[in-house]
């Protein structure tokens, strides 16, 4: 799991790192934060922006630093602290539960970004009883304007009435595709294809299909997703290799999913598209 949200990352960063940008600044700029309580110094704050997803930088004392990604519907993707030899982290599902993000502006015209957070950090992103810190700031910044290598990657769709977008997804085994997509609430949409060789074309799916498109949501109690039966239809209208070594499928779905545990909870997911690396 770990390894493909690391790849992913690391096309990001390449990404934002290989491209030129523009910046504009302002003697207003702000950036403060605590941990556990004690105010620290945020030093060389830069934000950068690729598309949708902004990623802020900053050195603290001591060669600690913080990494957050998020987009701008204010999701969440990752809060990244490292201290020493430990980077504490938001927990990896449903954040938002677990941790305050607010993206309180973003203006295009002047190239801004202000956000504030708060909430606790774990030394095991999937272990809420790991080691924590407490954290809380602000920032008010510019944002450098990138063009990535690959643009258009993510999913999104309308989870009933509500437009929801991925940040980030991890992969079940290899060969098969079993990819998890999330954002920072409850909900989970998992792609399932025999392989990555799927032809292009529209294909009919229920909860026994080999090639589909599911919803699963998080419970707090169980700390674990639960699956919904589905049936939908997903459609792949590209399969390429736009770089080399690195497979984009490409397509569109919608699905009506059920509770297993509870007929009348039935959500529909419609307007759903992708655009994924491999």
């Amino acid at each position: 799991m770990k390894m493909i949200k690391i790849v992913s990352s690391f096309m990001l960063i390449l990404a934002f790192a290989s491209c030129s940008s523009d910046s504009g600044g302002s003697s207003s700029d702000e950036a403060s934060m605590s941990v556990n309580g004690t105010n620290v110094v945020l030093s060389s704050p830069i934000v950068q922006r690729g598309e949708d997803t902004f990623v802020m930088t900053a050195d603290l004392p001591n060669d600690e630093s913080l990494q957050i990604e998020f987009n701008k519907y204010g999701n969440l993707g990752e809060f990244s602290y490292w201290q020493e030899f430990e980077v504490f982290k938001t927990y990896e599902h449903y954040k938002s539960n677990y941790f305050t993000f607010n993206l309180i502006s973003v203006n295009e015209n002047t190239r801004r970004v202000k956000v504030s957070f708060s909430g606790t950090l774990y030394a095991d992103e999937n272990d809420l009883n790991s080691d924590t810190r407490q954290v809380s700031g602000t920032f008010d910044l510019p944002y450098l304007v990138t063009t990535p290598l690959l643009n258009g990657l993510g999913l999104k769709c309308k989870i009933g009435s509500n437009d929801w977008y991925e940040t980030s997804f991890w992969d079940n085994g290899f060969g098969n595709i079993d990819r998890k997509f999330i954002s920072d609430d409850e909900n989970q949409i998992i792609m399932k294809f025999v392989d990555e060789d799927i032809s292009t074309g529209t294909y009919t799916f229920t909860t026994s299909s080999m090639n589909k498109m599911q919803l699963a949501k998080f419970n707090t109690t169980t700390l674990s997703y639960t699956e919904y039966n589905t049936t939908g239809t997903v459609t792949v209208t590209s399969n390429s290799f736009p770089l080399f070594g690195i497979r984009v499928i490409e397509g569109t779905f919608s699905l009506t999913a059920t509770n297993p545990s509870n007929s009348a909870d039935v959500i529909q997911v419609t307007n759903g598209s992708f655009k994924t690396n491999f």
